[in-house]
Formats: C-alpha cells, sequence, structure tokens
C-alpha cells in the first residue's frame, strides 16, 4: 500500500523523501512524478497511415515522443535537392495545400536558371512533405521537422534526372546561403568528382549531408553516388512495417542507417492500402494536388534530414555529432552492430534527440 504525504512549509521535498526513508516503517519513498500526453498532430492522415512516424512497434521512428522535446526551429534550414518544391504560386504552378504553413526560404532552379525552384515532376514535393510538412493544421498528414525551414533547390528535370554540374552547383548554392541540412533523394552509379568536392565543401561548412543509399538491390546491387562518399555524407537505406529490409534497397559497405521507405507490394499493418510513405504531391498536373504512397530510399532519407534538422533546432550544429546521435541511438535490426544490409540500425528521432542532452 501506497500514501501520499504533504510537505511542510518551508521544507524541500527531496530533503522530506529523505526522511521518510530513514523510518522503519517505510518501504520506501518518492517524489510524487507527473505525467502528461505525448504531442500527437490532428492531422487526419496521421494516425490511421502514417506508420513511419509513429513508434517502434508500427514500424516507425518515434516522433511522438520527439516532438515533445523539439518541433523545430524556423532559423534552421533544410536543402531540399530534387526535382524542385510545390512551394509557391507561380506561373501554371501552385503552391501545394498542405505546405501553406511551412516555412520556406530563397532557393534556386538550376535546371531553367531562374530564382523559382518550382516543382514539374511530383518527388521534390513528396521528399520536402516528410521533412517539414504543415502539421498540427487539420489537414492531410505531418512532417518531421515541421518547424524549421526548407530552401527548395531544383537539381533534377521533369523526368527525374540531373547532371553533375548542375547538382555540384545546387550543393553549393546549399552550403553558401545558410543551409544546415541537405537532402538528395537521388543517385547514380558514376562518380563525380565535382559532385564530391561540392560535398566535401559543404561538410567543411558544417552542413550535415542525408543521402539515399539506391533502389537497386536487385539489378546488381551497384554503388550508389553520392551515397558512398559517406565521409561527407549520412547514407540510408529503407526498411518495410516490419522493420525488415525493402526488398529494393542496395545494400553495402557505404550504408549508415535505415529508415521507413515502405513497401507497396505489401499492406502489413492491414490499413487497407499498400505499406508506402503518404504525402501531399501531384503526379502530372503542377496544380492539382492529392495524397499519395510512394517507396523508396528516397523516401527514407527525408526521415533522416528531419532528424537531422530537430538536432540542429537542439543546437547540436557540427555534422559528426548530427552523426554520432542518429547512428548511437539507431535499432539494431540485423546483426549485432553495423552490417551491410541495415548499417547501424533503424533510426529513432526521440533516442537521438536525447543522444546529447544533460
Amino acid at each position: 500500500m501506497f500514501h501520499r504525504v504533504g510537505i511542510p512549509p518551508g521544507e524541500m521535498p527531496e530533503r522530506v523523501v529523505w526522511l521518510l526513508e530513514m523510518e522503519d516503517v517505510v518501504e520506501y519513498a518518492e517524489l510524487n512524478l507527473y505525467a502528461s500526453l505525448y504531442f500527437v498532430p490532428d492531422d487526419p492522415f496521421y494516425a490511421p497511415y502514417q506508420w513511419n512516424l509513429q513508434n517502434e512497434v508500427s514500424g516507425g521512428i518515434n516522433m511522438e515522443a520527439a516532438w515533445d522535446i523539439e518541433m523545430g526551429d524556423p532559423n534552421v534550414i533544410v536543402a531540399v535537392l530534387d526535382t524542385g518544391v510545390a512551394y509557391e504560386d507561380h506561373g501554371r504552378f501552385r503552391q501545394a495545400p498542405d505546405l501553406a504553413q511551412t516555412s520556406f526560404v530563397a532557393g534556386y532552379d538550376f535546371v531553367n536558371d531562374d530564382a523559382h525552384p518550382n516543382d514539374d515532376q511530383g518527388h521534390g514535393t513528396h521528399v520536402t512533405g516528410t521533412i517539414a510538412q504543415s502539421t498540427e493544421n487539420a489537414r492531410g498528414v505531418a512532417g518531421i521537422a515541421f518547424g524549421c525551414s526548407i530552401m527548395p533547390i531544383k537539381v533534377l528535370d521533369n523526368q527525374g534526372v540531373g547532371d553533375s554540374f548542375n547538382i555540384a552547383r545546387g550543393v553549393y548554392h546549399a552550403a553558401e546561403n545558410g543551409a544546415h541540412v541537405i537532402n538528395m533523394s537521388f543517385g547514380s552509379p558514376d562518380r563525380s568528382r565535382a559532385v564530391e568536392q561540392a560535398l566535401a565543401f559543404a561538410y567543411g561548412r558544417g552542413v550535415t549531408i542525408v543521402c539515399s543509399a539506391g533502389n537497386g538491390f536487385a539489378d546488381g546491387n551497384l554503388p550508389s553516388y553520392p551515397a558512398v562518399h559517406n565521409d561527407y555524407c549520412i547514407a540510408v537505406g529503407a526498411v518495410r512495417y516490419d522493420d525488415t529490409r525493402a526488398y529494393y534497397s542496395s545494400t553495402g559497405p557505404h550504408l549508415d542507417v535505415v529508415a521507413p521507405g515502405g513497401d507497396l507490394r505489401v499492406d502489413q499493418n492491414r490499413d487497407g492500402y499498400p505499406d508506402g510513405i503518404i504525402q501531399q504531391t501531384f503526379t502530372v498536373d503542377p496544380s492539382t494536388f492529392n495524397y499519395y504512397f510512394f517507396q523508396g530510399t528516397s523516401s527514407a532519407a527525408p526521415h533522416v534530414s528531419g532528424i537531422a534538422a530537430l538536432l540542429v533546432s537542439q543546437g547540436v550544429t557540427d555534422p559528426d555529432a548530427v552523426r554520432a546521435a542518429i547512428e548511437g541511438t539507431a535499432r539494431d535490426v540485423g546483426p549485432l552492430g553495423w552490417d551491410p544490409e541495415y548499417g547501424w540500425g533503424v533510426v529513432d528521432a526521440y533516442a537521438a534527440l536525447l543522444y546529447w542532452m544533460p
């Protein structure tokens, strides 16, 4: 049996606990501690469909506990190098409605050489949503670091293809214009020295770089650049709802961690939909939006970029310290320790945010 004891006026609670524990009739004494609910977004598709952000039982990255620590600082900038982002109304382009409360800073379109990096393919908008979709707006879905800002940088065209010249320019631009994190959800079997030098430059500027590890496991499992350059970047593979490696996810010595990337062939959580990563984007018309399930290491990488942005928001700015927190707290789901299929394991946002806390 236990009892609640009042604290006499002027007494320190800790001293009262100590005095009570000195009594022979008292088995133990402790402070009356408080608990509170975790933050749960009111976005209607979050609970039923965003298994990837929920706790480890659902194959997720433990965001609800993480959000109670950090939701993101608007001064922290994530550069999304991709097909562009549906971030503004401009010409034939429209802002994605579920990005209306997301903070954006000026970016650049290196494909068309202008200051309007609008998305004409849909991939970059989906990736951006995972990182920082408008959240707690009673609409659609949630994003990981929804309090942070996005710098859209278009380096891929409407076919999802980009050359190393523009990719390197995009990395330099991000690093020189205040980006704290760079997300690169694309890859190539070919090494580019220009891109490698750009990555080294950004890393030297204190930027955390996150790259998708590649979707080529069934096609020879060739190395995918720039993820191979994991001296400068965090290479991210993909897992399914059940924490097993997604069938497409490339493996190898460069792999650092894995994150939810989904598997559209199955419905392991039995929600009536394929187990992909859901976000708002478009498929044909860049003015007409809906919610789509994607799969791939392209969808896994932004989970890590979002966690990195939350760490930077906490004040953990050194890319090596960010990496240590992410890798050092990953859920080890393969052979003990690092392995070429899962790296250090599945990322855990809550554990990562605790890593450097006193």
